[in-house]
């Protein structure tokens, strides 16, 4: 590759001003495995976005068909089958569900542990099962180099009121 600034010659024809040979060659060389790692690490950082986004989205159609009423909440095989059909491309999916909180209507942020009708008090405060569901799956990088030389579980998490 030659040079951008050339010199004049006597008879008026440019040549290089210095020879670079094999300077191209050189910093190609040493450039390539610096773009080859940062290439890799943004595809390997896309498929782990990928896959969080993948495992929250099942867990919100797991809640979702949970949430529908009361004996959809306790079909926990149902559950498992609306969240795993969400992401069919994730095989390792691993599906929860618990309906073990509630919250009182005056309240609505407030999770209860133990839902009795005597926890809400008032006449027109009404206990609302919660139902929620958990996620999980396993990433593993194509290339593992350090610090991302081992797998990871990725979480999703959704809590739906029950339907009555």
């Amino acid at each position: 590759m030659m040079s951008l600034f050339y010199r004049k010659r006597a008879k008026g024809f440019l040549r290089p001003a210095r020879p670079e040979g094999g300077a191209s060659v050189v910093e190609v060389a040493l450039l390539t495995p610096l773009v080859l790692l940062l290439f890799f690490g943004m595809v390997d950082l896309g498929r782990w976005v990928f896959l969080a986004l993948e495992v929250s989205s099942a867990a919100r159609a797991g809640a979702q068909y949970g949430g529908q009423n009361r004996g959809t909440a306790l079909d926990t095989a149902g559950i498992q089958t609306a969240a795993k059909n969400d992401v069919p491309d994730i095989p390792g999916l691993t599906v929860t569900s618990s309906s073990s909180t509630c919250w009182c209507s005056a309240a609505p942020g407030t999770t209860l542990s133990s839902c009795s009708l005597s926890t809400c008090t008032g006449t027109t405060n009404e206990m609302i099962p919660l139902l929620q569901v958990n996620t999980t799956a396993t990433y593993s990088p194509w290339i593992p180099y350090p610090p991302f030389n081992k797998t990871f579980t990725i979480k999703g998490h959704a809590i739906v009121p029950q339907g009555q």
